[in-house]
């Protein structure tokens, strides 16, 4: 891997007031102002860099949660889509510049969520609405809290029931935690939304966790083998990431993201439709999805913001089209024809020069 360039944000000011460059909202200096730097001046190796993170097409954001702690990274797309650049700021606050490919980005996160595992085989794929999401994580984290409850007493329980009063109490303990060691924290912290739901919809959203999940019955909510199996694997997280995707689309930022969740033996992803009212899929996921999802979300951004380019374009050429009159404009100074004769009162005929009865020139 190539060294990274190291630049004085002077430097990066000054190269943007020679280029006449104005810095896109999602760069990093978008909202820098401009200024002639009298030191030196970016070399021509690290114009291209500086430029792309100026200019971008499209940007990538990583953000990893693991034991090792909170990782960021993000990397630009040029409007070609050939060259990706990886920035960040350093201790001793310069900015750092590399040119790195989707598949580096893929491969820290991959290292970093220790995804050396197989995908699972069970089929744990589902579509949720956001109240069936705070369900779902409600039922997981009450299973861990009956589960250390257990051992903490010296009882094994078996197979626990659950009413969804119980459930929503102990998703109230974890949406007001910020004790990233426990599922529903760790994805609040990365989740786009909002997930404080009240008692009434938590309570619809639990239907929906029936039947894969859990299953009701006369002692309460019990859990399905399936769903004893995401607890076992999912209630005590390793490690988390969030990968987002975002470009221009109508003059607005527009994003994509999909957050990843690594437990005991699976790594399985959140992905949220972005509608309103919009569902939440989980499905099984593995190392290698990482980066063919970098790869196609940036190829889908840099294709919608070609295409917005393209129709603000032609609405530009359209407008310069439009046909302007070459000819002086028609002042109508003539005064209106006459009727009747000033001097002698006789009516006139149209466009008589003299009056018929007294021959008065008119």
């Amino acid at each position: 891997m190539q060294e990274a360039l190291r630049i004085d944000i002077k430097q990066i000011l000054g190269f943007i007031a020679d280029e006449g460059m104005t810095p896109s909202a999602l760069s990093p200096f978008y909202a820098e102002e401009p200024s002639v730097s009298k030191g030196s001046k970016l070399n021509a190796a690290s114009m291209p860099l500086v430029k792309v993170v100026c200019e971008p097409a499209a940007f990538v954001s990583a953000r990893i949660i693991s034991a090792e702690g909170v990782v960021v990274t993000r990397i630009y797309a040029d409007k070609s889509g050939t060259m990706t650049v990886r920035h960040w700021l350093d201790k001793d606050g310069l900015h750092n510049f590399r040119q790195v490919q989707e598949k580096d980005i893929a491969d820290e996160a991959v290292l970093r969520l220790m995804l050396d595992i197989p995908p699972a085989r069970l089929d744990f794929d589902t579509e949720m609405t956001e109240a069936s999401f705070c369900a779902w994580l409600g039922l997981i984290d009450c299973w861990r809290e009956r589960t250390l409850l257990s051992l903490i007493d010296r009882k094994p329980g078996g197979k626990f029931s659950f009413t969804v009063e119980e459930m929503y109490a102990a998703f109230r303990r974890s949406i007001s935690s910020s004790d990233l060691r426990w599922l529903t924290p760790l994805v609040k912290e990365l989740y786009p939304g909002n997930l404080d739901v009240s008692p009434s919809l938590f309570k619809e959203g639990v239907q929906s966790t029936i039947p894969k999940f859990a299953q009701m019955g006369k002692s309460g909510i019990k859990l399905t083998l399936l769903g004893e199996e995401l607890c076992s694997s999912l209630s005590a997280p390793l490690a988390a990431v969030k990968l987002s995707v975002c470009t221009i689309k109508d003059n607005a930022i527009w994003e994509e993201n999909i957050i990843g969740l690594r437990g005991m033996g699976i790594y399985c992803t959140l992905e949220n439709t972005g509608e309103d009212n919009g569902k939440i899929i989980l499905k099984n996921s593995s190392g290698p999805m990482i980066e063919l999802y970098l790869h196609s979300k940036l190829a889908e951004a840099l294709t919608l913001r070609r295409q917005s380019e393209a129709k603000k374009s032609v609405k530009e050429s359209a407008h310069a089209a439009q046909p302007i009159s070459t000819e002086p404009a028609m002042i109508n100074d003539q005064k209106p024809a006459m009727k009747f004769c000033p001097e002698c009162g006789k009516a006139l005929k149209t466009g008589a020069k003299f009056c018929a009865e007294c021959g008065k020139k008119i």
